[in-house]
């Protein structure tokens, strides 16, 4: 048979079977989330361990809700949740994160393994009473969008050592605070996944789909 012909088949035989291989990986979903702070020795070294990077967890708390629950990080358990730091009287971006948040309570209504939870950065101000009025304002069901409020300090530690979000109150004194707009994506191994400007709308899309990639990622190794 004449060489042309002959790698002129080959061709014909070797094409659609690639095709056909690039094609159902397109049935298949390839892509992770990032892991975000990785953990530092004391010379500032990435720790590592059997070669992989460790990475940081968020630390347990023990806080307050607007129901008047303690809430810790066990009640969190087997969820994927999404963090931000507020507080009631803010006048100026905590609305904006706050009506960005009632999407995602919206979008996973009715999936109990997402939760949100919103620490206040005005615990003295922001009584239990005062939080479950700040909640009713967006509908937040208490089951799965949880206000926090406790000790000022193992907020602000927790805020500043835990998420790495910057919190102050105002050098003035007056009832701003110093805050962060971003919203924290945590996953069930309580690692940060993911970090959302919480005043935009397409930020706040990002995440949606990012919770939604965690999620697959959880059901498919369920399998």
């Amino acid at each position: 048979m004449n060489p042309k012909k002959v790698l002129l088949l080959g061709i014909l035989l070797i094409v659609p079977a690639l095709v056909f291989l690039f094609l159902k990986g397109f049935g298949t979903n390839h892509y992770n989330l990032r892991y975000y702070y990785p953990e530092l020795d004391d010379t500032y070294e990435v720790v590592m361990q059997d070669g992989d990077t460790v990475f940081r967890k968020v630390p347990d708390f023990s806080l307050i809700s607007q129901e008047g629950k303690t809430v810790t990080q066990r009640d969190l358990d087997n969820t994927v949740y999404v963090a931000n730091f507020i507080f009631t009287s803010c006048q100026g971006i905590c609305k904006q994160m706050s009506s960005q948040m009632t999407r995602v309570q919206e979008k996973f209504r009715q999936d109990p393994s997402v939760k949100i939870v919103s620490y206040s950065v005005d615990p003295t101000r922001d009584s239990v009473q005062v939080l479950q009025q700040y909640a009713d304002r967006y509908n937040a069901d208490p089951k799965q969008w949880i206000f926090l409020t406790g000790a000022k300090k193992e907020i602000y530690e927790l805020a500043q050592h835990g998420y790495l979000l910057p919190v102050q109150e105002s050098a003035d004194g007056t009832v701003d605070f110093v805050h962060s707009e971003k919203f924290i994506l945590v996953d069930r191994e309580k690692h940060v996944r993911g970090i959302y400007d919480g005043t935009s709308q397409k930020d706040v899309d990002r995440l949606l789909t990012e919770i939604e990639i965690l999620q697959y990622g959880y059901k498919q190794n369920e399998k």
